[in-house]
């Protein structure tokens, strides 16, 4: 089953291509956005997006897809098996990651019952609050290594199920 294009109020959240690959090493080569991230290398060029993309193709069960807003990549969400998301500073403040996280979950509760896990940095504020909207549960602390400082970083793992999701309040 391929990814499917899913659309929201105001963004268009559709599978990658080759020609996005400028975009998002745009947005992850910036600090302030790679900061969050553990398995990111910095600074992010252009052939880390290429190979990024073309690891990709072929795997459905690694659900990607970038967040479409006004013709123009923002920012990509993904269920890989973890919930993943970054989103240029420009979109921040503004709900974005919020609807786009809540279609794609709406897509995956819609055939699935598997839990979604995801996890957000100590000290990142922005992701710990989108994941509390959407009903994510902390379950516990975990140390991982971030790729662009080579260091260890505490985070905040979390879960969301089926009937979480289902009786969230919206």
């Amino acid at each position: 089953m391929s990814t499917p294009i899913l659309t929201t109020g105001r963004l268009i959240l559709r599978p990658p291509v080759a020609e996005d690959a400028q975009a998002i090493a745009d947005i992850l080569n910036i600090w302030a956005v790679t900061k969050w991230l553990t398995t990111v290398p910095f600074p992010y060029c252009l052939a880390d997006a290429e190979a990024f993309l073309g690891s990709l193709s072929g795997t459905p069960q690694r659900r990607y897809w970038v967040i479409e807003i006004a013709d123009k990549a923002q920012g990509a969400i993904s269920l890989m098996p973890d919930l993943g998301f970054f989103l240029a500073p420009q979109a921040h403040d503004k709900g974005v990651m919020t609807e786009a996280a809540h279609a794609v979950l709406d897509w995956h509760f819609s055939s699935s019952d598997e839990n979604v896990v995801s996890g957000y940095h100590v000290g990142n504020d922005a992701s710990a609050r989108v994941q509390q909207k959407l009903g994510f549960q902390p379950t516990h602390e975990a140390v991982a290594r971030q790729v662009s400082t080579g260091k260890s970083v505490t985070v905040i793992k979390t879960a969301l199920t089926r009937p979480e999701w289902e009786t969230r309040d919206v």
